[in-house]
């Protein structure tokens, strides 16, 4: 389980405004979205419902998140970055 309350106040104004700009590209506002949630305490299962995705494919995003920051969100994501 991952708790929430993991992003400092900084990361998440950095996420809130990427889901909010249009021009974004759809994938990095859905990555940035989930880490959003799972922040909020949010699951990882009750994410992946509403997203229509795997529970497995948020937490891979929560994983390259916590370990690559920001760049996670901005890539797409098939290996986490190093």
């Amino acid at each position: 389980m991952i708790r929430g309350g993991f992003l400092n106040e900084d990361q998440r104004e950095e996420l809130e405004q990427i889901t909010r700009r249009s021009i974004e590209p759809h994938g990095v506002a859905r990555r940035a979205n989930a880490v959003l949630l799972l922040d909020d305490g949010k699951s990882c299962a009750l994410i992946a419902e509403f997203l229509y995705l795997d529970d497995d494919t948020i937490r891979t995003w929560y994983k390259c998140y916590m370990s690559s920051g920001f760049t996670a969100v901005l890539i797409v994501m098939q290996k986490c970055p190093t």
